[in-house]
């Protein structure tokens, strides 16, 4: 039996696929259209790649550098709450909750603060993913905290404490 709530943790996976995605795309194209104002996938801000290096020299690298491992690495961390939340809490694995848990707070509230005052500085309403991959987090984790935190001993099926080694 699948654990309550656990479609929303699987599809605010889905939230940051899109982000990272976004994020890489946009760094690719900045680059390829260096001389055209950076675009976010909602807008664009107001300076361009080759623009970068009245910044510095090392600007343009840095820009490319943290816009694609950012972009990488943002979809390897979507993928693992997508797999996690499919594999691990579907079937009521403690792991796996304390690990989307663990997403949602590192993860998810950073993005949303540090989106918003991206958002203040240009007017860019990013923080609409990372809000919304809060909202769908939190709501998939308060949801499927009792299945899975249930009392094994009186409770519980032996499909979920076989499974429940915390």
């Amino acid at each position: 039996m699948a654990v309550p709530g656990w479609k929303l943790n699987f599809a605010a996976g889905f939230v940051p696929l899109a982000a990272g995605m976004t994020t890489l795309l946009t760094t690719w194209l900045g680059v390829a259209r260096a001389n055209s104002p950076w675009w976010t996938g909602l807008g664009s801000l107001d300076f361009s790649y080759a623009g970068l290096s009245r910044a510095g020299l090392d600007a343009p690298a840095w820009t490319q550098l943290s816009g694609s491992v950012g972009g990488v690495n943002i979809v390897a961390g979507a993928a693992a709450v997508i797999v996690v939340a499919r594999f691990g809490l579907r079937g009521g694995q403690r792991w796996a909750w304390w690990f989307l848990a663990f997403c949602f707070v590192w993860v998810g509230l950073h993005d949303a603060v540090m989106a918003t005052r991206f958002f203040r500085a240009t007017g860019q309403p990013l923080m609409v993913l990372p809000y919304s991959y809060c909202v769908l987090m939190l709501a998939g984790l308060l949801r499927s905290r009792r299945a899975v935190f249930a009392a094994t001993n009186s409770t519980a099926g032996p499909e979920l404490t076989a499974r429940s080694p915390m």
